[in-house]
């Protein structure tokens, strides 16, 4: 048999690097290019064990195995099944496992590979595998007189994934390498049909166009977008529309910059934004923190708003009430106290985090998504002042626009808030936090700011009750009810 192959693909079937990351867009060849990979080690090397695997028994028995089967009959190589070991045996004595990573129970974690003695091993979408499973497995290649490699093809992973700090972009890792692969790396494999569907799916400018087409590092998160269509074939129904609402902004230095902070584990956030006399809400632009205690954080933020915005501007910040209690920093004092030790007056609102706040908030920042002003779009996003910083590096990244359009999702599961079912949004760990931000911003200076609990909402003087906002404003998804959605 023949095979041809191209650019990174014969890149990435010849690397002979300790660690090898294929890693790329949908359909760029991961799968099969590693396959044959560990074929031709397993030929040119007599006796070399390698093992296939991807996370579960199931994917790895009934996706990853047929295709490897496939690829054995186009070879035409003999082989022997050992079923109670689960490995294929050559005629050359090479050994190939094909077994899930994933044990039935968290004390036998480690059990389905344990004892095996590897000159090799091949991963499959490792994006779903956790770092200390694939850390086990790298250490079992031990067996003498080979040349040891791992090899994993995940799809493109968002930079907080483990992947991306075991491999970096930079490939300036010791005995690590990183590959990307785009769809058109694979172009010579696929019908025309078949890219241009890819592409109607994620055109250039939608969020996962970079991960899913280009095979670049960035989102990849999985749910309904919370701002997104009513359903995927109906595009126009989204709340946020990227053309629509992404463009540049000025700072207006006569109106006040609003700041908001979220804490976020290491991933400390802020946002500016401000609000215009024709009811608008213009987000000026934001900082997503990487692995960097609050402490650090707080001076990239003071600098960057005095560069961007200046210092004429009167700022008023609000925060993350979370900060005013527990602390989750590894600091002695509280976020907030860290905040005003550091020149930034912060105030906050103890409810901001509520299940029944944060979805009115949704709401009222989707109505602002849908309405125009005398002067345009009533919502609008900057689309340039945005970055991701690191101890590492500073990466523009648009993290606000790409949660609103695909990023910022709604979880699986609902919640109950006084016996009623609510729908909430998903903690991801990257893109929550800017739209956190938001919701802050909304709640603590929003022009229609909620009354605090215990104003007289009525002739009855009750108190006001989150859902009585929702039922007033949300109208998204075919309407709230008392009942919630």
């Amino acid at each position: 048999m023949e095979m041809t192959w191209l650019g990174k693909q014969s890149e990435a079937l010849l690397d002979e690097t300790p660690a090898l990351d294929v890693e790329g867009a949908f359909r760029s060849s991961k799968t099969t290019i590693c396959l044959w990979k560990e074929f031709n080690a397993l030929q040119h090397q007599p006796g070399i064990h390698t093992m296939l695997c991807r996370w579960t028994e199931d994917a790895t028995q009934g996706i990853l195995k047929p295709i490897w089967r496939r690829l054995l009959a186009d070879a035409g190589v003999a082989y022997d099944w050992h079923g109670d070991e689960q490995y294929d045996e050559f005629e050359n004595g090479s050994w190939a496992y094909i077994r899930g990573l994933k044990a039935q129970d968290q004390a036998g974690r480690y059990s389905k590979f344990r004892g095996l003695t590897l000159g090799r091993a091949y991963i499959d979408q490792a994006e779903e595998v956790p770092r200390d499973v694939y850390s086990e497995v790298k250490a079992r290649l031990s067996q003498s007189g080979y040349r040891h490699q791992i090899v994993i093809s995940p799809n493109a992973v968002d930079e907080d994934h483990w992947i991306a700090r075991e491999f970096p972009d930079t490939n300036t890792r010791e005995h690590h390498r990183g590959l990307s692969l785009s769809v058109y790396d694979n172009a010579h494999n696929l019908s025309e049909g078949a890219i241009r569907n890819l592409l109607e799916t994620y055109p250039p400018g939608h969020a996962k166009h970079r991960s899913a087409v280009l095979g670049l590092r960035g989102l990849n998160i999985i749910g309904d977008p919370v701002y997104g269509p009513l359903e995927p074939t109906q595009p126009e129904t989204a709340a946020f529309q990227r053309t629509r609402h992404e463009r540049p902004l000025a700072c207006d230095p006569d109106q006040t910059l609003y700041e908001a902070i979220d804490y976020g584990k290491h991933h400390p956030c802020v946002v500016w934004a401000q609000y215009t006399p024709f009811g608008e809400l213009h987000v000026l632009g934001g900082i997503l923190g990487q692995h960097l205690f609050l402490e650090d954080f707080v001076p990239i933020l003071l600098h960057y708003r005095t560069e961007w915005f200046g210092n004429r501007v009167a700022v008023s910040t609000c925060c993350d009430p979370a900060g005013s209690h527990a602390n989750s920093q590894g600091l002695q004092q509280n976020g907030v106290t860290v905040l005003r030790n550091l020149g930034i007056p912060v105030t906050y609102r103890e409810d901001s985090n509520s299940p029944a706040v944060r979805l009115a908030m949704i709401e009222r920042l989707a109505s602002y998504m849908r309405r125009r002003s005398a002067r345009g779009e009533a919502f609008a996003v900057d689309n340039k002042r945005w970055l991701r910083i690191s101890p590492q590096q500073v990466v523009p990244m648009r993290f606000l626009a790409d949660g609103f359009e695909a990023g910022y999702v709604w979880d699986a599961h609902l919640i109950s808030v006084g016996s009623k079912q609510m729908r909430r949004p998903k903690k991801d760990g990257l893109y929550e936090h800017g739209q956190n931000c938001l919701e802050y911003l909304e709640h603590n200076y929003g022009p229609g700011l909620m009354p605090a609990k215990g104003t007289p909402t009525s002739r009855r003087g009750r108190d006001w009750d989150p859902y009585d906002d929702l039922v007033r404003l949300g109208q998204r998804r075919g309407g709230l009810r008392r009942s919630g959605y």
